[in-house]
């Protein structure tokens, strides 16, 4: 091809100045509490061979370990990113934790109201008083999976619009690097010819889809990038409760 001879500037492009501030938006990392951790408090195992499950809770409602078949690992490599959050629309406000990658700093300490061989149910009150939520987190050892019902109260007056999510930094078989990729409902993470782990949608709100980006850090719930979740979209009246079923399944 022969240049052109005008004297048009050229405008070069320099993709890592480019990508830079792509990826300090979509990194979302902040540790605002000392709340947020990856420790285990509730562990749970069941079967063998390709039907074995072990996973394990936080004291916050994080899923920072999941293993199935035995010795294939998908969340536990530092820093654990596992967790929820919301957005209240109406003032774009952020309510996350997001256990390796940090908390939003606006909730109260988490409440155990029952734990058992088989479930745990977790409440937390943010710090403003106007949400609460509560996760059930159940074994299922007949299909291997783990199920996480969030239910979320708006425990003052008027409506609020509230975008509700569940997000997971997937590490397949505790390697970084894996392929990613979703449909409406499920959103996965796996190793080409080897192991995966999909978070699915069950039932609920209105779902806004489930995602997937080759991205680790945890997203900011009211401008969404994240590595792999699912979102859902709900106006919650005063005293009312909404409730979404997830579960985390390898494959």
């Amino acid at each position: 091809m022969v240049a052109s001879a005008q004297s048009r500037p050229v405008h070069r492009v320099d993709p890592v100045a480019e990508q830079a501030p792509v990826e300090a938006k979509q990194h979302y990392v902040f540790e605002g509490s000392r709340d947020a951790t990856t420790g285990c408090s509730f562990t749970f195992t069941s079967g063998s061979g390709n039907k074995f499950l072990k996973f394990c809770v936080t004291k916050n409602g994080n899923i920072t370990q999941f293993q199935s078949p035995s010795g294939v690992e998908y969340l536990a490599t530092t820093p654990a990113g596992e967790g929820y959050a919301f957005c209240d629309f109406d003032t774009a406000t952020q309510y996350f934790d997001y256990a390796g990658y940090g908390d939003s700093g606006n909730w109260q300490p988490p409440v155990t109201v029952s734990s058992s061989k088989t479930k745990v149910q977790i409440k937390r009150t943010t710090t403003d008083g106007i949400y609460t939520l509560t996760q059930t987190i159940t074994q299922n050892a007949g299909q291997a999976l783990a199920q996480v019902t969030m239910a979320l109260k708006n425990n003052i007056g008027g409506t609020h619009h509230v975008g509700l999510l569940r997000y997971a930094d997937i590490d397949a078989n505790n390697f970084a690097s894996n392929n990613f990729d979703y449909t409406f409902n499920t959103a996965f993470g796996y190793n080409e010819g080897g192991n995966g782990l999909q978070l699915q949608h069950v039932s609920g709100a209105t779902l806004n889809g489930a995602y997937s980006q080759d991205i680790p850090g945890g997203p900011d719930s009211c401008q969404i990038f994240s590595s792999v979740f699912v979102q859902y979209d709900m106006e919650l009246a005063k005293g009312a409760t909404k409730t979404v079923v997830d579960t985390y399944k390898a494959f």
